[in-house]
């Protein structure tokens, strides 16, 4: 058994998931409009071409600036270039571990290197998870009140999975701040809700889970105390955060334009609807960067906009840059900061 659980969770073995995924993807986007798609691609627009990778390196430039803001607040000498490097090594090691899991551990990782104690880097990973589920939440229930009536109608099948989605994501933040502000919420979680887990066989150990809690629920009301002194950099963290999500959501918008698809601004609000009910979606899928199941929910949500050559062109375009393309940077950067010499705390 423990062999196993050492092969599943090994990179080789996820990378290699990975790979066996991508494949069968492609063979059943590419198998029976492989020509159009490919001379679709082929004849992209070069300008709008360049313009798409562009936007993943600054939405990845985007959370840099972020942890440098966050990490300011403990460490005055930290630097954008530093917060960078920790963005793109935090998403090679999401893309490489189910449901993205490893990726905080390597943003510890390098902290360290970069002169950051351990402390103060789980604090800031703390502040940053956050400010961004806040924000990622906010967004999603935004652009969900905006265009509820057309999707439900449109995307019956699939908008209770993402209304589900969406209500994980908040319930996870809420959750936390409900439990670090009414005591008596707390109180009936730690004794009556775990009991409940542990009968349901959801928990398994009820000592380490109330333990756990326990370290979560400090964490959580340590850094939300923290932040309460530090309005400003609250606010701008937030815009930053939502700036982060336009620039992600948007992407396939500029994929369109790269691949010479006609699309106007009257279709940017729905794609960025569309784009953030896939990442909802993608919170059920726990292989390593929920391959399989992204792509092919991009396909069947975009191809009501622009059919399915469309939408297979634009996934192909869209999945490889944000993914594929930022991984292999993250990669190479970890390979140039585990080389670098460590910073003196």
């Amino acid at each position: 058994m423990k062999t196993w659980k050492k092969i599943f969770k090994s990179y080789a073995f996820n990378i290699t998931l990975v790979v066996l995924f991508t494949g069968l993807v492609l063979w059943l986007t590419l198998k029976d409009n492989y020509k159009e798609i490919l001379e679709m691609i082929l004849n992209a627009n070069v300008g709008w071409l360049i313009t798409v990778p562009l936007l993943a390196i600054f939405y990845q430039v985007i959370i840099g600036w972020i942890l440098r803001k966050l990490t300011l607040l403990s460490n005055p000498k930290y630097k954008l270039s530093q917060g960078v490097i920790n963005a793109f090594v935090a998403s090679f090691f999401h893309g490489v571990t189910p449901s993205a899991s490893g990726g905080q551990f390597a943003q510890i990782y390098i902290f360290k290197k970069q002169g950051v104690r351990v402390s103060d880097s789980a604090s800031i990973l703390w502040m940053d998870f956050i400010i961004y589920q806040t924000t990622m939440v906010a967004s999603v229930f935004i652009l969900i009140l905006l265009r509820f009536t057309y999707f439900y109608q449109h995307y019956s099948q699939f908008f209770l999975l993402v209304l589900i989605g969406f209500l994980i994501n908040g319930a996870i933040i809420v959750g936390l701040w409900a439990l670090a502000t009414f005591p008596k919420i707390y109180t009936w979680i730690s004794t009556k809700g775990i009991l409940i887990g542990v009968k349901l066989h959801i928990v398994k150990d009820k000592e380490k889970s109330l333990a756990n809690l326990d370290i979560q629920l400090q964490r959580f009301a340590s850094e939300t105390k923290k932040l309460k002194g530090h309005r400003k950099t609250i606010v701008q963290v937030v815009i930053a955060n939502f700036i982060r999500l336009l620039v992600y959501y948007s992407i396939p918008y500029f994929c369109a334009l790269a691949l010479n698809i006609p699309v106007d601004m009257n279709f940017l609000l729905d794609i960025l609807a569309l784009s953030s009910f896939v990442s909802m979606i993608n919170c059920f899928i726990p292989i390593p960067g929920a391959s399989g199941g992204t792509e092919a929910t991009f396909i069947l949500m975009f191809s009501t906009i622009f059919g399915s050559v469309g939408a297979s062109s634009i996934m192909l375009l869209w999945r490889f840059i944000t993914y594929y393309f930022v991984m292999i940077l993250g990669g190479l950067t970890f390979i140039y900061a585990k080389a670098k010499p460590d910073l003196v705390e």
